[in-house]
């Protein structure tokens, strides 16, 4: 924690006037703040200071309960002076929280990896002090869970200390705050000294501080305000999703912070991977989770903050039967919704993209729930003096409970991150909400080799059908090409398909007029002699090579193609097209090269993803030079930004060639770290045995590092073909040896590509990998009887798995939820033989609005 701290703080840290911060985050009315300093002053503040607080402190502790009693006194003088009648239609937390003094015990957390960090004092919900009571001294140690807190404060024993310092430690307890509760939007803290305080507030978009201490004993109206807030403000204005509720059992769906004493323990020792909600969207349609997908991502400092769950329908307190999945996220505003992309792209026509049925940006008291203009009520705000700006990386869950992030197989650690130019300016975000029919698993679980290849096939089909429709993914990652389940009626099969998901790091392209490449269309073609000499000079080059066929030809317009395109530097782009035409497959001895075998067509319509386009509201898709992607899969040439095979040449913008690139790691990862079907992992990855090194470090350097490695390793792999083949495939695990031909034409066919751009292959790259993903569909050797019988074994177990999802729903409570942590399906059956061929040894060698419905 504290490490992630330090590296997001100084760019995602901002300070604003503070009057302005307490006029419109604490809007209390002056009336009801001038009635509580009536009500305290004489005992609590007879003279020129808040009595309780010492006029000279020796140690810090002498603060803490010098400040809960002071604002114990407020809050409880707030909530008598301004009571919450029954029927009132805004609910307040009021009498329901005390402030506690904290600082010598940590929080409880069913996580128990969290950092053990200890906020000095809390606001926390005191539902459960009845129950403590009655525990033995020994049991109340830690009894206060992250789950029940509101806000947390930071001492200081010197009003003088350094700020950052005691900030970050603050911002440590705020943002494991918003890692539990996954329905807050923001938190409140505040560091105090013996005279000064301050005020942050933590949302998505990062920290909001207040730019000047707030001297409590010279200003205590303000103070009062600060304190009395959290008494009489509606809780939505304090942090917390008024559109999300715990669902405890069938007849008990309430907010969290309205919990009773007797279920509320139970509720807060539940794993959020195992808690339960109901999630009610702007029309009022509500839906109940069932299983947790992914929400590794709500520890973020800064940014979407991800949240997705598999859900159904809960109609009038009843669970419907068909399984949903609904994704919560804050997206920046000037960027596009994942909706809108799937609308501008037509989605909804193509079955290898996942459905979306609704996506709408939440809204909150009647306002699109922004954090620029709702939350933080367009404050202005600035960076902190002589902050330097850096940022560092991010650690995640284990693959068990996150199985569609990715997972270091080297260490166990998750790396999954989106790599961007660096943001230094503020960026306000919209809570999004996104609903998809389409439920799957991740890739790892493939139950064949030809289910494995057919989900890629239909992944990058899904991608072409994208890219046919003006919008690139930009995010190919092992989370987002999933395992569809999609049965057909009366299906015995396995009844999936390959879908391609996340669209909202998509960007929109512009119809380039250009119809290059194209064929010869000069006024002056070649002349018979000019093709004779070039022919024959290219015949003389392959059959001075051992490895070509014993007769070639080449037939004219192959010459007058490379001529229309490159002139007189034709030469070397026709002698890589025709030798990568040889290799793969081999060549028969008589062979005619001809444009149809280079696969040299014209491409009328290209697109143009080098702009930056205009959507409504003044909202745009990203800018110019923004690239995306998960670095363990992303192209070295957007990590680093520079092309391969140069030393500087910029990388000007993200296009389809490294999203192809990205589905190939994909299919490499799972050859390296991989044993066979149902997500096995190597044991060797684990190993001590020195014999495996080669294959850690290969994992390590191409997936698993940080990115500075990952993008030296891939860039030599590029500019070194033969180490990919040596060190790479060389040690694939003999369950994928079939699947190295395959591998190795589509690597051999991207080097081509990058090497000359804007030619043939650079421009029909979809066209030519989903060829090669067909024919290895039709021939990877498959042992039939027993393939087809696992295969309907594990239909069987993803069709339980649905019906079991929707029956869960209906009968179990959230503190008993079922949760696994092996994978998505359990099957006893026997895979085929994961050592069908010897494996080959590696020779040595040194990571607010509805817009689909």
């Amino acid at each position: 924690m504290k490490e992630a701290v330090n590296t997001d703080f100084p760019v995602h840290c901002r300070v604003t006037d503070t009057d302005q911060f307490l006029k419109v985050m604490f809007p209390v009315e002056d009336t009801l703040v001038d009635a509580i300093w009536k009500k305290v002053k004489v005992v609590h503040h007879p003279q020129s200071r808040w009595s309780a607080f010492p006029e000279s402190v020796a140690k810090e502790d002498e603060l803490y309960g010098a400040f809960v009693s002071v604002a114990n006194a407020i809050h409880n003088a707030a909530e008598e002076l301004c009571p919450h009648h029954p029927g009132e239609n805004t609910a307040r937390l009021g009498g329901s929280t005390t402030w506690v003094d904290y600082h010598s015990k940590s929080p409880n957390s069913v996580d128990k990896d969290i950092a053990r960090i200890r906020p000095d004092c809390l606001l926390a919900h005191s539902l459960l002090h009845d129950r403590v009571q009655t525990l033995p001294p020994d049991d109340a140690t830690g009894v206060i869970w992250w789950l029940q807190i509101v806000a947390a404060l930071e001492m200081k024993r010197n009003d003088k200390e350094k700020w950052e310092g005691v900030v970050k430690q603050l911002i440590g307890y705020l943002r494991q705050i918003l890692r539990e509760q996954l329905d807050r939007r923001f938190v409140f803290g505040f560091t105090l000294g013996p005279r000064c305080m301050a005020v942050c507030l933590h949302d998505r978009s990062g920290v909001l501080l207040t730019s000047t201490p707030i001297d409590i004993h010279k200003s205590p109206k303000n103070f009062i305000r600060i304190i009395a807030a959290f008494a009489v403000l509606a809780p939505h204005k304090l942090g917390f999703d008024p559109s999300m509720k715990i669902y405890v059992q069938p007849n008990e769906v309430v907010e969290s912070y309205r919990l009773t004493s007797e279920t509320a323990l139970d509720v807060f020792a539940t794993d959020s991977y195992k808690k339960r909600w109901v999630i009610t969207l702007n029309d009022g349609t509500q839906y109940l989770t069932v299983k947790v997908m992914s929400v590794a991502r709500a520890r973020v400092m800064r940014g979407r903050a991800t949240l997705v769950w598999a859900v159904v329908r809960f109609v009038n307190g009843r669970p419907g039967t068909e399984v949903f999945v609904l994704k919560q996220s804050w997206r920046p505003e000037t960027v596009k919704s994942e909706g809108e992309f799937y609308n501008e792209a037509k989605g909804s026509d193509c079955s290898h993209l996942g459905r979306i049925t609704l996506c709408e940006d939440a809204v909150v008291d009647d306002m699109v729930d922004r954090t620029g203009s709702f939350i933080r009520a367009g404050l202005s705000a600035s960076l902190p003096p002589g902050v330097n700006q850096e940022r560092g990386t991010k650690r995640a869950r284990a693959e068990s409970e996150e199985p569609f992030l990715h997972v270091a197989s080297t260490n166990d650690d998750e790396i999954e991150r989106i790599t961007t130019p660096r943001e230094r300016q503020y960026v306000s975000r919209v809570h999004t909400r996104v609903i998809m029919s389409t439920y799957g698993w991740p890739l790892k679980y493939f139950a064949t080799l030809k289910e494995l290849l057919s989900v890629f096939l239909n992944g990058v089909q899904g991608h072409a059908y994208l890219y046919e429709n003006g919008l690139l993914h930009r995010d190919i990652s092992a989370g987002n090409v999933i395992i569809a389940w999609w049965p057909s009626e009366g299906a015995t099969t396995l009844g999936t398909r390959g879908c391609l998901i996340d669209f909202d790091r998509s960007k929109l392209g512009t119809r380039n007029p250009r119809t290059l490449p194209q064929f010869q269309t000069q006024n002056n073609p070649l002349t018979a002699t000019q093709l004779t000499i070039r022919s024959a000079t290219l015949l003389d080059y392959f059959q001075s090579r051992k490895d070509s066929p014993l007769s070639v030809s080449v037939q004219p317009d192959v010459i007058s193609s490379a001529d229309d395109v490159l002139g007189a530097e034709y030469n070397n782009y026709t002698i890589a097209a025709i030798s990568y035409s040889l290799a793969f497959p081999p060549a028969p001895e008589n062979y005619t090269i001809t444009t149809d075998r280079l696969g040299w067509r014209t491409v009328a319509q290209c697109f143009d993803f080098n702009t930056s386009i205009t959507a409504p509201n003044n909202a745009k898709d990203g800018p110019k030079g923004s690239r995306t992607g998960t670095p363990p899969y992303a192209s070295a040439e957007i990590l680093g930004r520079v092309k391969y095979g140069t030393i500087s040449a910029e990388v000007e913008y993200h296009d389809a060639i490294h999203d192809i690139e990205s589905f190939l790691w994909i299919l490499v990862n799972i050859c390296l770290t991989r044993s066979g079907p149902r997500g096995a992992r190597r044991t060797e990855l684990t190993e001590t045995d020195p014999g495996h090194d080669m294959l850690r470090r290969v994992v390590y350097y191409v997936f698993d590092s940080d990115e500075p490695d990952l993008i030296k390793n891939k860039r030599r792999l590029f500019a070194e073909p033969s180490a990919f083949e040596r060190d790479v495939v060389g040690n694939f695990h003999a369950y994928f040896h079939d699947l190295k031909p395959l591998i190795r034409q589509w690597f051999s066919l991207l080097c081509l590509a990058y090497k000359h751009r804007e030619l043939y292959e650079y421009h029909t790259l979809h066209e030519r990998v989903v060829d090669l993903l067909k024919k290895a569909v039709v021939t990877v050797p498959s042992e039939e009887d027993h393939d087809d019988q696992f295969a309907a074994n594990v239909f069987e177990e993803r069709k339980k798995e649905i019906s079991d999802l929707c029956l869960l729903s209906a009968t179990s409570s959230t503190s008993n939820a079922a949760h696994s942590d092996s994978p998505p399906i359990a099957t006893t059956f026997q895979t085929r033989s994961q050592q069908r061929v010897p494996p080959e040894s590696p020779t040595p060698h040194k990571r607010a609005k509805k817009s689909v419905r």
